[in-house]
């Protein structure tokens, strides 16, 4: 569910920049934005300097709230799943415009804070594709998302040492969104209700 969330926005964060710059000779179709770990496992800096963007999972949260409930799924011969309610995830996702050129890249990041600004919630009705990358839906559907929506997250400079040291790297002009996912359930609850077959009424 988090690979499918992150691989939707960068193929629609590339799609964004290309039709905003409209300069074929710089950004072309996947080829600006990038996905993917900027530090490797050994130190070494994982940055493609022919990318614009790089987008890096760097936090997850769980976005507790009172009062969800169980949803209960109807299976064969009309008894019912009872699953717990889906999860819903805050992930720290950061942004970085690191192409060569300062000035290029100080572009790209307003680029990235406008596509944002113009597309806060993502959803299945207005965009089709949010779960596209999913090849079998209806086997795993744990790998579904209901609906994504972003705001930007404000890093003191003491925050933004913090986090650029435990990346291990130099600071990079990024922006930094905290991505609010709503999954959908997992389906393999054990929990099984029989079907309510007749309503009792008491009388007083």
């Amino acid at each position: 569910m988090i690979r499918t969330a992150l691989e939707f926005i960068r193929k629609e964060l590339d799609a964004y920049i290309v039709e905003r710059e409209n300069d074929a000779a710089n950004y072309t179709t996947g080829n600006v934005v990038d996905l993917k770990s900027i530090i490797l496992p050994n130190g070494n800096v994982n940055l493609d300097n022919n990318k614009h963007i790089t987008i890096m999972l760097v936090g997850i949260e769980e976005e507790r709230r009172e009062g969800k409930r169980p949803y209960l799924v109807p299976t064969d011969n009309n008894n019912f799943l009872r699953l717990n309610p889906p999860v819903e995830l805050d992930l720290h996702v950061l942004f970085m415009a690191h192409i060569n050129d300062y000035e290029t890249a100080l572009r790209d990041l307003s680029d990235v804070i406008g596509f944002f600004q113009a597309n806060a919630v993502f959803d299945e009705q207005k965009y089709p594709a949010l779960n596209a990358s999913v090849s079998q839906p209806a086997a795993k559907p744990w790998q579904l998302i209901e609906r994504l929506s972003f705001r930007l997250h404000n890093l003191s400079f003491e925050q933004q040492n913090n986090l650029w040291g435990m990346l291990g790297g130099k600071y990079i002009p990024s922006a930094l969104y905290k991505m609010n996912m709503l999954t959908v359930f997992d389906t393999k609850s054990k929990e099984k209700l029989a079907p309510v077959t007749n309503l009792g009424i008491l009388e007083n």
